[in-house]
């Protein structure tokens, strides 16, 4: 049988979604936390001479806001043929606050410092007076700090690592006083072994404070929530109150405030100061600033970091104008010119939409999550969470998931002093051996668990860890252990053995 080859034409209809180019500009700029949004800014400012910053001159302040009290765009339904009135980008497109407009005065933040923590910790040693030998000693307990700003390690194991590693033979004692040191340096609670500790030295530290000395009120709250965390710890963490009123003779009122109060206290440290890997240099920013009172008020405002206002360059429109009463009679020059000078208006018009835009979602994504997890905000206690996936911030916000997805990826929240990463906000859960769903925070709280309790001569190895995990009744991979273990800070096997 002979074969031919033909070759035929056919249609057939296929939907695709395409975006364009603003859209494509729009999801680069929400996956951008603010340090990396603020030097796209500075790029574009650079790179594109119709884009300028501040005001437009012939403008009064009332006409460059972006939006008004409704948050409407006032320049939404300009005819982009009127270039005149192409629109501005300012500070005030949102209200600042929740659930009402603040008008008062943005506080500067120290916010984005890119110092390192070890030099940050190591510039208060000048506040002692330190031999040679203690100043090598306090260096190596603050290289020692974990992400959290505790050490992890015994007296004894830091006395050795200090002889095997730096040569360095001094006494258990020796040790104990030099972290002592340690533990007074700022941020209160740094050098901690435990949590215990971390919240004991900020009670202590607020008791003793003799440039600020606290009421005769604030000091006997202190003092009982030393007794609860000293010698009631476990009562404490189990939230055993009704055992509490009955040992310390207090209502239930007094205990209640007691807890709320003790739970304002920093459990993180070194959080705010996240470090790299590396060098531990500083570079989380917040791209939030979330703070709330004792009366349940929840206040958020987007940190503006260093973005200016931004406006089409007036000499450009200017010299838009003069093209187009000339079009008629316009050199192939001035056709060109025309050209360059309409393609740097329209793409300076696109990233000031584009930078608008990414104001307004990232602003309606964080009010969706306070509004959904708006107990957790108040009492920044993981019992209080509720479980919330993207799909739920979503349809509270009125965007896909997608987008959603790209606000809460690389972003994270001031909330009332402490950095928290927008993850931290939804419940992590796990399923268990029998099929149960378990607090995802809870395995990581056991994860470190056994990893605290190995042998660090002969430490356990991730394959390890999945099978002693399993014994506990949670089935994970190997590579979901590596990605809790990395994201508690704790190095892998090699680094751990001791």
């Amino acid at each position: 049988m002979s074969q031919t080859l033909s070759q035929t034409q056919t249609q057939k209809m296929e939907q695709q979604l395409r975006l364009s180019q603003q859209q494509l500009q729009l999801v680069r700029l929400l996956e951008m936390p603010i340090a990396e949004f603020e030097e796209q800014v500075k790029k574009e400012l650079m790179d594109n001479p119709a884009l300028e910053e501040g005001a437009p001159e012939e403008r009064g302040e009332e006409e460059t806001n972006d939006m008004n009290d409704t948050g409407e765009d006032p320049y939404s339904d300009t005819d982009e043929m009127e270039l005149a009135d192409i629109s501005s980008y300012g500070e005030d497109d949102l209200p600042l606050s929740l659930p009402n407009n603040g008008t008062e005065a943005r506080e500067q933040l120290p916010l984005g410092d890119s110092g390192s923590f070890i030099d940050y910790l190591e510039s208060q040693m000048v506040n002692f007076n330190l031999n040679e030998d203690e100043k090598r000693v306090l260096k190596y307990l603050i290289g020692s700090l974990d992400n959290r700003g505790f050490i992890d390690r015994s007296v004894a194991t830091l006395t050795d690592e200090l002889a095997f590693k730096e040569y360095l033979y001094v006494s258990e004692e020796d040790v104990e006083r030099i972290l002592h040191v340690l533990q007074s340096f700022e941020p209160a609670g740094i050098g901690a072994r435990s949590t215990q500790e971390c919240l004991l030295l900020q009670i202590d530290r607020q008791l003793n404070n003799e440039d600020e000395p606290v009421s005769a009120a604030k000091k006997e709250v202190l003092q009982l929530e030393r007794v609860i965390i000293a010698y009631n710890y476990e009562l404490f963490i189990n939230k055993n109150k009704e055992r509490l009123k009955k040992k310390l003779n207090l209502s239930s009122v007094q205990v209640d405030a007691l807890f709320e109060d003790i739970k304002k206290l920093n459990v993180n440290p070194g959080f705010a100061l996240s470090e790299s890997s590396s060098d531990r240099v500083q570079t989380q920013i917040p791209d939030f600033i979330v703070e709330t009172d004792l009366d349940g008020n929840i206040e958020m405002r987007l940190n503006g970091g260093e973005v200016p206002r931004l406006h089409v360059s007036q000499d450009y429109l200017q010299q838009m104008k003069v093209y187009q009463k000339a079009s008629g009679t316009m050199k192939r020059s001035e056709k060109e010119g025309l050209i360059y000078t309409r393609q740097k208006i329209e793409a300076a018009q696109m990233f000031i939409e584009s930078v608008k835009e990414r104001r307004r979602t990232l602003y309606e994504t964080m009010k969706a999550i306070i509004a959904l997890q708006r107990t957790f905000f108040l009492t920044k206690d993981e019992e209080d969470k509720v479980r919330l996936v993207l799909e739920d911030v979503a349809q509270k916000a009125g965007y896909d998931v997608s987008t959603v997805s790209r606000v809460c990826s690389s972003k994270c929240a001031l909330l009332d002093g402490h950095i928290y990463p927008l993850s931290d906000f939804f419940k992590l859960t796990r399923k268990n051996s029998s099929g149960e769903e378990i607090d995802g925070h809870k395995v990581k709280e056991l994860l470190k668990e056994i990893i605290d309790g190995e042998d660090k001569s002969n430490p356990f190895s991730d394959e390890n860890l999945v099978e002693m995990m399993k014994q506990k009744g949670v089935v994970l991979a190997r590579r979901t252990i590596a990605k809790y273990r990395l994201e508690l800070g704790i190095p892998s096997v090699g680094n751990r053995r001791g």
